[in-house]
Protein backbone atom coordinates (compact mmCIF):
# COMPACT_ATOMS: atom_id res chain seq x y z
CA UNK A 1 0.00 0.00 0.00
CA UNK A 2 1.50 3.26 -1.16
CA UNK A 3 1.87 6.15 1.68
CA UNK A 4 0.79 9.85 0.72
CA UNK A 5 3.97 12.36 0.90
CA UNK A 6 3.01 14.69 3.35
CA UNK A 7 3.13 18.37 2.21
CA UNK A 8 6.17 20.18 3.11
CA UNK A 9 5.28 23.52 1.85
CA UNK A 10 3.93 26.65 4.12
CA UNK A 11 0.86 28.19 2.87
CA UNK A 12 3.33 31.20 2.03
CA UNK A 13 5.55 29.16 0.06
CA UNK A 14 2.52 27.72 -1.99
CA UNK A 15 1.33 31.60 -2.32
CA UNK A 16 5.41 32.38 -3.78
CA UNK A 17 5.29 29.43 -6.19
CA UNK A 18 1.63 30.36 -7.67
CA UNK A 19 2.88 33.67 -7.97
CA UNK A 20 6.00 33.02 -10.10
CA UNK A 21 4.35 30.27 -12.59
CA UNK A 22 1.88 33.45 -12.96
CA UNK A 23 4.93 35.31 -13.87
CA UNK A 24 6.28 33.50 -15.92
CA UNK A 25 2.75 33.29 -18.09
CA UNK A 26 2.69 37.16 -18.35
CA UNK A 27 6.17 37.57 -19.40
CA UNK A 28 5.27 34.57 -22.08
CA UNK A 29 2.96 36.82 -23.37
CA UNK A 30 4.52 39.72 -24.00
CA UNK A 31 7.41 38.21 -25.23
CA UNK A 32 5.31 36.35 -27.74
CA UNK A 33 3.96 39.91 -28.70
CA UNK A 34 7.58 41.02 -29.11
CA UNK A 35 8.67 37.89 -30.57
CA UNK A 36 5.99 37.83 -33.40
CA UNK A 37 5.97 42.15 -33.79
CA UNK A 38 9.59 41.67 -34.63
CA UNK A 39 9.06 38.96 -37.42
CA UNK A 40 6.02 41.10 -38.97
CA UNK A 41 8.43 44.11 -39.53
CA UNK A 42 11.41 41.94 -41.15
CA UNK A 43 8.83 39.72 -42.72
CA UNK A 44 7.43 42.21 -44.57
CA UNK A 45 4.14 41.09 -46.47
CA UNK A 46 4.27 37.27 -44.95
CA UNK A 47 1.70 37.73 -42.24
CA UNK A 48 -0.98 35.60 -43.39
CA UNK A 49 2.45 33.20 -44.35
CA UNK A 50 3.24 33.17 -40.44
CA UNK A 51 -0.53 33.39 -39.03
CA UNK A 52 -0.61 30.14 -41.31
CA UNK A 53 2.50 28.29 -39.89
CA UNK A 54 1.77 29.34 -36.32
CA UNK A 55 -1.85 28.29 -36.76
CA UNK A 56 -3.42 31.29 -36.10
CA UNK A 57 -6.61 33.30 -37.52
CA UNK A 58 -5.25 36.65 -38.73
CA UNK A 59 -7.15 38.06 -36.77
CA UNK A 60 -5.56 36.85 -33.52
CA UNK A 61 -1.60 37.36 -35.07
CA UNK A 62 -3.32 41.07 -35.60
CA UNK A 63 -4.42 41.09 -31.77
CA UNK A 64 -0.19 39.93 -30.78
CA UNK A 65 1.15 42.95 -33.00
CA UNK A 66 -1.33 45.15 -31.88
CA UNK A 67 0.44 44.26 -27.86
CA UNK A 68 3.84 43.92 -29.51
CA UNK A 69 3.80 47.21 -31.19
CA UNK A 70 2.44 49.16 -28.24
CA UNK A 71 5.49 50.62 -26.63
CA UNK A 72 3.54 52.05 -23.62
CA UNK A 73 1.79 48.60 -22.71
CA UNK A 74 5.34 46.81 -22.78
CA UNK A 75 6.27 49.82 -21.09
CA UNK A 76 4.25 48.79 -18.02
CA UNK A 77 4.74 45.06 -18.14
CA UNK A 78 5.30 44.14 -14.65
CA UNK A 79 2.21 46.13 -13.48
CA UNK A 80 -0.22 44.62 -16.66
CA UNK A 81 -2.42 42.00 -15.93
CA UNK A 82 -1.43 38.30 -17.22
CA UNK A 83 -4.48 38.21 -19.76
CA UNK A 84 -4.06 37.86 -23.77
CA UNK A 85 -7.73 38.99 -23.92
CA UNK A 86 -7.02 41.97 -21.28
CA UNK A 87 -3.63 43.04 -22.98
CA UNK A 88 -5.44 43.45 -26.66
CA UNK A 89 -8.04 46.07 -25.35
CA UNK A 90 -5.69 48.00 -23.03
CA UNK A 91 -3.76 48.19 -26.66
CA UNK A 92 -6.36 49.16 -28.17
CA UNK A 93 -7.31 52.00 -25.23
CA UNK A 94 -4.60 53.36 -25.57
CA UNK A 95 -4.46 53.85 -29.42
CA UNK A 96 -8.05 55.20 -28.86
CA UNK A 97 -6.80 57.91 -26.07
CA UNK A 98 -4.11 58.65 -28.66
CA UNK A 99 -6.70 59.54 -31.57
CA UNK A 100 -8.64 61.77 -29.30
CA UNK A 101 -6.10 63.43 -27.27
CA UNK A 102 -3.15 63.33 -29.03
CA UNK A 103 0.23 61.17 -29.33
CA UNK A 104 1.56 63.06 -25.80
CA UNK A 105 -1.75 63.76 -24.06
CA UNK A 106 -2.88 60.19 -24.94
CA UNK A 107 0.15 58.65 -24.07
CA UNK A 108 -0.20 60.31 -20.64
CA UNK A 109 -3.60 59.69 -19.55
CA UNK A 110 -2.86 55.81 -20.51
CA UNK A 111 0.06 55.31 -18.08
CA UNK A 112 -1.69 57.24 -15.35
CA UNK A 113 -4.46 54.32 -15.66
CA UNK A 114 -1.37 52.51 -14.17
CA UNK A 115 0.42 55.01 -11.82
CA UNK A 116 -2.93 55.62 -10.06
CA UNK A 117 -3.56 51.62 -9.38
CA UNK A 118 -6.83 51.72 -11.72
CA UNK A 119 -4.73 48.67 -13.78
CA UNK A 120 -2.53 46.28 -11.92
CA UNK A 121 -1.24 42.72 -12.57
CA UNK A 122 -4.14 41.31 -10.48
CA UNK A 123 -6.47 43.36 -12.77
CA UNK A 124 -8.96 40.71 -13.95
CA UNK A 125 -10.99 40.93 -17.60
CA UNK A 126 -13.97 42.77 -16.31
CA UNK A 127 -11.76 45.55 -14.45
CA UNK A 128 -10.52 46.03 -17.81
CA UNK A 129 -13.78 46.16 -19.56
CA UNK A 130 -15.38 48.68 -16.82
CA UNK A 131 -12.59 50.94 -17.36
CA UNK A 132 -13.04 50.74 -21.49
CA UNK A 133 -16.70 51.12 -21.04
CA UNK A 134 -16.05 54.46 -19.15
CA UNK A 135 -14.23 55.55 -21.39
CA UNK A 136 -16.73 54.85 -23.85
CA UNK A 137 -19.12 56.57 -22.03
CA UNK A 138 -17.21 59.53 -21.71
CA UNK A 139 -16.42 59.52 -25.52
CA UNK A 140 -20.20 59.29 -26.45
CA UNK A 141 -21.14 61.97 -24.16
CA UNK A 142 -18.08 64.44 -25.76
CA UNK A 143 -19.65 63.76 -28.82
CA UNK A 144 -23.26 64.40 -28.38
CA UNK A 145 -22.04 68.27 -27.24
CA UNK A 146 -19.58 68.72 -30.31
CA UNK A 147 -23.00 67.65 -32.14
CA UNK A 148 -25.25 69.52 -29.87
CA UNK A 149 -22.60 72.68 -30.00
CA UNK A 150 -22.71 72.20 -33.78
CA UNK A 151 -26.39 72.32 -34.27
CA UNK A 152 -26.68 75.21 -31.28
CA UNK A 153 -24.01 77.18 -33.45
CA UNK A 154 -26.44 77.31 -36.62
CA UNK A 155 -29.42 78.06 -34.52
CA UNK A 156 -28.08 80.44 -32.05
CA UNK A 157 -26.29 83.67 -31.87
CA UNK A 158 -23.40 84.37 -30.09
CA UNK A 159 -24.90 85.50 -26.68
CA UNK A 160 -26.59 82.18 -26.43
CA UNK A 161 -23.44 80.14 -26.87
CA UNK A 162 -21.27 80.60 -24.01
CA UNK A 163 -19.38 77.98 -21.36
CA UNK A 164 -19.66 75.56 -24.38
CA UNK A 165 -16.67 73.59 -25.56
CA UNK A 166 -16.44 74.04 -28.74
CA UNK A 167 -13.94 72.70 -32.09
CA UNK A 168 -12.05 75.19 -33.80
CA UNK A 169 -13.06 74.15 -37.07
CA UNK A 170 -16.80 74.01 -36.12
CA UNK A 171 -16.75 77.42 -34.91
CA UNK A 172 -14.88 78.41 -37.94
CA UNK A 173 -17.42 77.17 -40.23
CA UNK A 174 -20.13 78.79 -37.86
CA UNK A 175 -19.34 82.23 -39.78
CA UNK A 176 -18.76 83.74 -36.15
CA UNK A 177 -16.81 86.97 -35.47
CA UNK A 178 -14.94 88.02 -32.04
CA UNK A 179 -13.46 90.89 -30.79
CA UNK A 180 -11.07 89.69 -28.57
CA UNK A 181 -9.27 86.37 -28.33
CA UNK A 182 -6.91 84.73 -25.80
CA UNK A 183 -5.08 81.83 -27.30
CA UNK A 184 -2.98 79.62 -25.29
CA UNK A 185 -0.77 77.15 -27.23
CA UNK A 186 0.86 74.06 -26.39
CA UNK A 187 4.56 73.76 -26.62
CA UNK A 188 3.73 71.17 -29.37
CA UNK A 189 2.24 73.80 -31.43
CA UNK A 190 4.91 75.91 -31.39
CA UNK A 191 7.15 73.68 -32.20
CA UNK A 192 5.33 72.89 -35.23
CA UNK A 193 4.38 76.73 -36.32
CA UNK A 194 7.90 77.91 -35.72
CA UNK A 195 9.48 75.16 -38.51
CA UNK A 196 6.93 76.42 -40.67
CA UNK A 197 8.83 78.39 -43.47
CA UNK A 198 5.47 80.70 -44.17
CA UNK A 199 3.78 82.44 -41.50
CA UNK A 200 0.52 81.81 -43.56
CA UNK A 201 0.91 78.51 -42.86
CA UNK A 202 0.22 78.73 -39.15
CA UNK A 203 -3.32 80.33 -39.93
CA UNK A 204 -3.58 77.37 -42.31
CA UNK A 205 -2.74 75.21 -39.32
CA UNK A 206 -4.91 77.36 -36.77
CA UNK A 207 -7.43 79.06 -38.49
CA UNK A 208 -7.90 82.27 -35.89
CA UNK A 209 -8.25 84.50 -38.54
CA UNK A 210 -10.78 83.42 -39.66
CA UNK A 211 -13.11 85.02 -36.49
CA UNK A 212 -11.58 88.26 -37.03
CA UNK A 213 -14.99 90.81 -37.50
CA UNK A 214 -14.06 92.43 -40.79
CA UNK A 215 -15.43 95.91 -39.38
CA UNK A 216 -11.59 97.55 -39.42
CA UNK A 217 -13.54 100.72 -37.52
CA UNK A 218 -13.72 97.93 -34.48
CA UNK A 219 -10.57 97.57 -31.70
CA UNK A 220 -9.81 93.85 -31.62
CA UNK A 221 -7.26 92.32 -29.62
CA UNK A 222 -5.38 89.18 -29.35
CA UNK A 223 -3.30 88.01 -26.42
CA UNK A 224 -1.13 84.95 -26.61
CA UNK A 225 0.30 82.99 -23.26
CA UNK A 226 3.72 81.77 -24.23
CA UNK A 227 6.89 80.81 -22.66
CA UNK A 228 9.01 83.72 -23.08
CA UNK A 229 11.84 81.58 -24.96
CA UNK A 230 8.91 81.21 -27.48
CA UNK A 231 8.12 85.30 -27.86
CA UNK A 232 9.10 85.24 -31.98
CA UNK A 233 6.85 82.42 -32.39
CA UNK A 234 4.24 84.34 -30.77
CA UNK A 235 4.93 87.14 -32.28
CA UNK A 236 4.95 85.40 -36.26
CA UNK A 237 1.27 84.09 -34.84
CA UNK A 238 -0.11 87.25 -34.46
CA UNK A 239 1.05 88.33 -37.47
CA UNK A 240 -0.79 85.27 -39.23
CA UNK A 241 -3.62 86.34 -37.85
CA UNK A 242 -3.95 89.67 -39.31
CA UNK A 243 -2.86 91.53 -35.46
CA UNK A 244 -0.08 93.99 -34.85
CA UNK A 245 2.67 93.23 -31.94
CA UNK A 246 1.56 95.57 -29.62
CA UNK A 247 3.31 94.78 -26.18
CA UNK A 248 4.60 91.98 -23.72
CA UNK A 249 3.51 91.73 -20.26
CA UNK A 250 5.80 89.65 -17.65
CA UNK A 251 5.61 88.81 -13.97
CA UNK A 252 6.91 90.88 -11.48
CA UNK A 253 10.44 89.93 -11.09
CA UNK A 254 12.27 89.52 -7.01
CA UNK A 255 15.85 90.52 -8.43
CA UNK A 256 16.77 93.92 -9.58
CA UNK A 257 18.52 94.22 -12.88
CA UNK A 258 18.95 92.31 -15.78
CA UNK A 259 17.41 88.96 -15.51
CA UNK A 260 16.56 85.93 -17.68
CA UNK A 261 12.64 85.37 -18.31
CA UNK A 262 13.06 82.50 -20.65
CA UNK A 263 11.04 79.50 -18.62
CA UNK A 264 8.15 82.61 -17.61
CA UNK A 265 5.09 82.52 -18.57
CA UNK A 266 4.35 85.72 -20.63
CA UNK A 267 1.38 87.74 -22.25
CA UNK A 268 1.92 88.69 -25.24
CA UNK A 269 -0.49 91.73 -27.15
CA UNK A 270 -1.61 92.23 -30.47
CA UNK A 271 -4.11 94.48 -31.87
CA UNK A 272 -5.98 95.25 -34.84
CA UNK A 273 -8.31 98.83 -35.49
CA UNK A 274 -8.10 102.23 -34.36
CA UNK A 275 -5.69 101.52 -31.30
CA UNK A 276 -6.59 102.32 -27.61
CA UNK A 277 -4.67 103.29 -24.60
CA UNK A 278 -4.92 101.07 -22.80
CA UNK A 279 -3.85 99.56 -18.80
CA UNK A 280 -0.89 97.12 -19.07
CA UNK A 281 -1.00 95.90 -15.74
CA UNK A 282 -2.53 91.90 -14.72
CA UNK A 283 -2.48 90.37 -11.47
CA UNK A 284 -0.83 87.19 -12.54
CA UNK A 285 -0.77 84.96 -15.73
CA UNK A 286 -3.98 82.68 -14.42
CA UNK A 287 -6.14 82.22 -17.46
CA UNK A 288 -8.67 83.82 -14.69
CA UNK A 289 -6.80 87.07 -14.45
CA UNK A 290 -6.04 87.23 -18.17
CA UNK A 291 -9.79 86.83 -18.99
CA UNK A 292 -10.28 89.23 -16.01
CA UNK A 293 -8.42 91.88 -18.01
CA UNK A 294 -9.23 91.08 -21.55
CA UNK A 295 -12.60 91.99 -20.54
CA UNK A 296 -11.80 95.22 -18.69
CA UNK A 297 -9.70 96.36 -21.97
CA UNK A 298 -11.61 94.09 -24.58
CA UNK A 299 -15.01 94.05 -26.24
CA UNK A 300 -17.21 91.52 -26.83
CA UNK A 301 -17.43 89.01 -28.61
CA UNK A 302 -14.81 86.94 -25.73
CA UNK A 303 -12.99 83.98 -27.50
CA UNK A 304 -10.59 81.98 -25.44
CA UNK A 305 -8.69 79.09 -27.01
CA UNK A 306 -6.56 76.28 -26.21
CA UNK A 307 -8.12 75.71 -22.26
CA UNK A 308 -11.17 74.99 -20.71
CA UNK A 309 -12.88 77.50 -18.83
CA UNK A 310 -15.68 78.52 -17.09
CA UNK A 311 -16.65 82.12 -17.23
CA UNK A 312 -19.75 83.75 -18.54
CA UNK A 313 -20.21 85.74 -21.82
CA UNK A 314 -17.23 83.69 -23.58
CA UNK A 315 -17.03 80.79 -25.53
CA UNK A 316 -13.78 78.61 -25.27
CA UNK A 317 -12.86 75.87 -27.81
CA UNK A 318 -9.49 73.69 -26.63
CA UNK A 319 -7.83 72.14 -30.11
Amino acid sequence: MSSLIPNTMSFDDHVKKINQAKNKVQSGIFEMAEAITNAINQLQGRQLELATRLNMSKGTISKWISIGSNKSLMSMQEKAPSSFNSLYQLSSLDNQFNKRYGKEEGTKKFLELFKNNQITAFSQRNDINKIVKLYQGSLKKAKKIQNDNSISLKKKNINTILNSEIKLRVLVKSKLTFNTIIVVPSENQLDRWYDFDRETLINEDYPIKSLENLNKEIFQQCFIKVKAKKLDVAIRCLRAWGFFYNNILIPKQPKTGLVSINEEQVVIKGFKGPQQNLSESINSNHNDDLVLYAEKVGIKPFLFVGDVITTKNWVYCVN
